[in-house]
């Protein structure tokens, strides 16, 4: 497994995949690596690994810089760890202990905004196969969330329509067309549409 993980990061730091390529075959790789292991190791009724947080996603777009100003502007971050193709846009305050994980000096999620070649040829001249799997969206939930307070700032920033999924929560586009959901402390798996 550790072999094909490095191979496809490895494709994908040479632009042979897309971001959303990478995030569909590693999603489904370590889902199916992880059900087969559980159901053949774990004895009826042991919880697997419990998520406390989400360390960061990785973005890969035409355009790093852009989409570092727009997250930027969009989501009040900053950006450090800037390099020739990237840049980082750390968020979640130091210190909190969401779920008993205390964060200490680090922050508790952060996105990367890289640019890559999204057109590379295929690798070996092969065609990538078609996936099944889609990463849809990301969702970020909102400190303090009000809704008539977050369609008034989405407004100002120039989303004249976003899209209201339920009282809890707003889609808006980012420069490139991804799916960006933002959402109150309300939004869970029991009330999201």
């Amino acid at each position: 497994m550790l072999g094909f993980v490095a191979t496809k990061l490895q494709e994908f730091e040479q632009g042979k995949i897309s971001r959303r390529r990478l995030i569909e075959v590693l999603t489904v790789a370590a889902t199916s690596v992880r059900a087969a292991s559980a159901a053949q190791k774990a004895p009826a009724g042991q919880p697997g690994l419990k998520i406390a947080l989400v360390n960061h996603f990785s973005y890969t777009c035409p355009n790093f810089k852009q989409a570092g100003d727009w997250y930027s502007k969009v989501f009040n971050l900053d950006q450090v760890g800037l390099k020739d193709n990237e840049v980082t846009l750390p968020f979640g305050k130091k210190g909190e202990k969401p779920y008993g994980v205390t964060a200490k000096d680090v922050p508790l999620t952060f996105i990367i905004c890289r640019t890559r070649n999204l057109n590379a040829p295929p690798a070996n001249g092969q065609p990538r196969p078609k996936s099944q799997a889609v990463v849809n969206h990301i969702a970020y939930t909102i400190a303090d969330y009000d809704r008539d307070k977050v369609l008034a700032e989405l407004k100002r920033l120039g989303f004249d329509n976003p899209r209201e999924d339920t009282e809890h929560s707003f889609h808006i586009a980012d420069p490139f067309g991804y799916d960006v959901q933002i959402s109150g402390i309300k939004m869970t798996a029991l009330t999201s549409g």
